[in-house]
């Protein structure tokens, strides 16, 4: 439990939701049933409302009234992606920090293995390259731009991992804290702006395999728009991330 005379959560999961009224509750229900068993269901999961115009925040709300382990969290204005994780980072109580998209392509029981992970590491990052299309993994398209984008952060970032873009990672709170003043993307450039300044500080990072199931209805991914963009703003994070 999260009551203001409780302790602090040993753990924080953020889940940014933009227009998530069809996918949103069974995300949540699924992340507070299984979270509960977790630790002694020692957890606060921060929905992030970024620039919602249809019904997410009653479907929040409505899982909110009976879990206290849940907060939501509402802006009128779209922060981005990366944007609504950073502020549910900025609210987090617990020692360590979890994100995972609303859309549950990455389940429960994946995103508990990042955070398992945090045992030996600084920051966990899930790794989709090793799940086959046809076994619910990224459809043809994605996967080549994910592989586009994968050799991009190689050559031009000097990025050793195989899927900087998964849509789960965890990290410990001590790590984001030193890392935040200097990640300054808020789209979907966010995690190489994270991943970038945490390899060039030396920072641990564990690759985690995970299992991923695609769903393509509702997606708020767009390939041809969204990736030229990250890619766009890894020229301010090289420059960035060197000054260091």
């Amino acid at each position: 439990m999260t009551g203001p005379d409780s302790q602090p959560p040993r753990l924080s999961i953020i889940i940014p939701a933009y227009n998530e009224e069809s996918r949103l509750g069974l995300t949540l229900r699924e992340y507070v049933d299984y979270f509960r068993g977790w630790d002694g269901g020692a957890f606060e999961a921060l929905v992030v409302l970024n620039g919602c115009r249809d019904n997410t925040r009653s479907v929040a709300d409505e899982i909110a009234t009976a879990a206290p382990e849940v907060r939501v969290l509402e802006f009128v204005k779209p922060l981005g992606k990366g944007g609504a994780v950073w502020e549910g980072f900025a609210a987090a109580r617990g020692e360590m920090l979890a994100f995972a998209d609303a859309d549950n392509m990455v389940p429960a029981p994946e995103t508990a293995k990042l955070i398992e992970a945090l045992a030996q590491h600084d920051i966990a990052i899930g790794d989709r390259s090793h799940v086959p299309s046809g076994e619910g993994g990224q459809p043809p398209l994605r996967r080549l731009v994910s592989g586009l984008s994968r050799q991009w952060g190689r050559r031009f970032l000097g990025l050793p991992y195989n899927d900087t873009q998964c849509g789960a990672k965890a990290l410990r709170s001590a790590a984001w804290r030193e890392r935040a003043p200097r990640v300054r993307e808020r789209g979907w450039a966010f995690d190489l702006d994270l991943l970038a300044h945490a390899h060039r500080l030396g920072m641990r990072v564990a690759e985690v395999p995970v299992r991923w199931r695609h769903v393509a209805q509702g997606s708020k991914v767009r390939p041809w728009i969204d990736t030229p963009r990250a890619l766009a703003a890894t020229f301010g994070i090289r420059r960035r991330s060197r000054r260091e």
